[in-house]
């Protein structure tokens, strides 16, 4: 036996036990964000169980008033990150729209690998049943069950209480969310576990795993409301692969149910970001005018 398969021999058995455990993230926030950089004014609290989240509220300026845009981020993103929803949590105001941005749950933690020296096994001692062109497996079944329905349930817990938050703003409801929590959202409205808004708008959405991203695009034109659904050329390749089926899946002949927008530049371009409010704003307008 040469160094390198002896060396494979001591480490990959544990690092194989340790990948098979359940490393799963909170679906709360692990850490409450620090927003002292705002006004006071903008930063309001909600209670989930036993500890407070922070939704930012922002309110209409100047002279519409046509509702509230609420903004969910990716997964693990609190409810200012950086970047495009940043920006449209800002300037989504002037537009007409107060803005209530909320943080996203955590998503799945990636498996640690450090192995103590106690665990290494000796050499031809626990073998490797897996065939050198598999991957280590990292979550079973049972575990991404039991982390979606976590994060399901603290996105639908935060939802339901932006109601009282919401009331100074009456008028149209829009919902706005990015990559997984997108597709998060998209399973929950077509399963009716979630509230429907008046408008939805998912930007670069996918799931984690293969099989439930497949079956993003039936689901999204399950959807009975108004979708626009924006897409980034730097999105991640899950995101990409289910556009194509998002727009032939969707309702033909009905552009105020659904309509897919694929943006020129990269969503870290600021020039983007204007392109993603004029969507969503153009898009607005003609629901407002379809159904006042």
């Amino acid at each position: 036996m040469n160094l390198r398969s002896t060396l494979l021999s001591l480490f990959l058995p544990s690092l194989m036990s340790l990948a098979l455990l359940p490393f799963m993230a909170s679906a709360q926030q692990s850490a409450t964000p620090d927003y002292d950089y705002l006004p006071p004014e903008e930063i309001a609290k909600i209670t989930l169980g036993e500890s407070e989240q922070a939704v930012l509220v922002r309110p209409w300026q100047g002279r519409h008033e046509y509702g509230a845009a609420v903004i969910l981020g990716d997964l693990g993103e609190d409810a200012d990150p950086e970047g495009l929803l940043a920006f449209l949590r800002r300037e989504l105001t002037p537009k007409g729209w107060a803005t209530l941005s909320i943080g996203a749950p955590q998503g799945a933690a990636q498996p640690n690998h450090i192995t103590d020296a106690g665990e290494i096994s000796k050499p031809g001692e626990q073998q490797l049943s897996q065939k050198s062109h598999q991957s280590l497996p990292k979550y079973s079944q049972e575990d991404w069950a039991t982390l979606r329905e976590q994060q399901k349930t603290a996105v639908s817990q935060t939802l339901g209480q932006l109601d009282s938050l919401g009331s100074n703003y009456p008028g149209k409801r829009i919902l706005i969310v990015t990559g997984q929590s997108a597709g998060l959202v998209i399973e929950m409205l077509a399963a009716a576990t979630l509230p429907s808004p008046d408008l939805l708008v998912v930007i670069n959405p996918y799931l984690e795993q293969d099989a439930e991203n497949r079956d993003l695009p039936r689901k999204l034109a399950k959807l009975e409301l108004p979708v626009l659904d924006i897409q980034s050329p730097d999105a991640l390749p899950t995101s990409l692969a289910t556009q194509k089926a998002r727009k032939a899946l969707s309702p033909m002949g009905e552009p105020l149910r659904y309509e897919q927008q694929g943006l020129a530049l990269n969503l870290d371009q600021p020039s983007a970001w204007q392109e993603v409010l004029t969507l969503i704003q153009g898009f607005a307008q003609r629901i407002l005018r379809a159904y006042p």
